[in-house]
């Protein structure tokens, strides 16, 4: 084989991998999880010890509910407390606390149970049923974060973790939906509580990825409407008319101009 030739197949082959390797899902630490890869994910059902001084697991707090599960820590000074605070407030305009099972959990090893209680007193649930503040064996919530795409890195210098803010849907055992962000909007959580309950939910943007909505739901209402990211579905519509306008215009124009010129020189006789 001429070494021209094998330079040439070496080429393709680099590229070929190269093309594979960019096209596998990366794990990033620094954003959002890709909920593509952890929905259906089946979860770990590791043991919990309670802020209410209970020995339990992941499928016995759920109750036989829906499950939503939030990752935090007690001494966090980014976005923990304003999360968790956006998701009692969010939680409560709904006034629906029956229909699913809540589930705070700390990855932080040093948090206790005497920690997770306090942040419970905090947020005005630790007399909730429904509310279950906990902490498990490092290793056991390692596993859990992973299996729902929650990510933690201790940073030295600020003696803080890095992580995101994220609140999963869990249903039978296995992540339903993810919502991420630093704030739970009641729309959002309705939302994530219809998914998990297994009520359709027609539409909603993937965690780091929509950037327009077309449509917008109202929990007070029940009702959807339309939102502003519909104006960019008539966009084209509106710019083949546009331009069909300007065409029929400026050739009627250019016809009146034409048929000017014919009758100023003679070529046309004037009607």
């Amino acid at each position: 084989m001429r070494p021209r030739v094998r330079c040439v197949i070496r080429s393709c082959a680099l590229l070929l991998a190269a093309a594979t390797l960019s096209a596998q899902p990366a794990d990033d630490r620094s954003g959002p999880p890709d909920e593509d890869r952890f929905v259906n994910v089946q979860l770990p059902n590791i043991e919990l010890a309670t802020a209410r001084g209970e020995r339990t697991d992941l499928v016995r707090a759920a109750g036989g509910r829906p499950l939503l599960v939030a990752l935090v820590f007690t001494r966090c000074t980014g976005v923990c407390s304003p999360f968790l605070a956006s998701w009692r407030a969010a939680d409560r305009w709904l006034a629906v606390p029956a229909t699913v099972q809540r589930l705070v959990l700390s990855f932080d090893p040093r948090d206790s149970i005497a920690d997770m209680a306090e942040l419970a007193r905090h947020l005005g649930v630790d007399h909730d049923d429904t509310w279950t503040f906990a902490v498990a064996a490092p290793d056991d919530v390692r596993r859990l974060a992973a299996a729902a795409g929650f990510w933690y890195d201790w940073d030295a210098g600020r003696q803080q973790f890095d992580h995101p803010a994220l609140l999963a849907a869990v249903r039978d055992g296995r992540v339903i939906r993810l919502l991420v962000g630093g704030a739970v909007t009641s729309g959002r959580l309705d939302e994530l509580m219809r998914e998990a309950r297994g009520e359709f939910v027609p539409s909603y943007p993937l965690p780091g990825r929509t950037r327009f909505r077309c449509v917008q739901y109202d929990p007070r209402t029940g009702r959807a409407a339309l939102d502003w990211g519909f104006s960019l579905l008539l966009l084209p519509v509106g710019t083949v008319a546009t331009a069909t306008a300007i065409l029929f215009t400026t050739g009627a124009r250019v016809r009146k101009a034409a048929e000017r010129v014919a009758v100023g020189i003679g070529l046309q006789p004037e009607i």
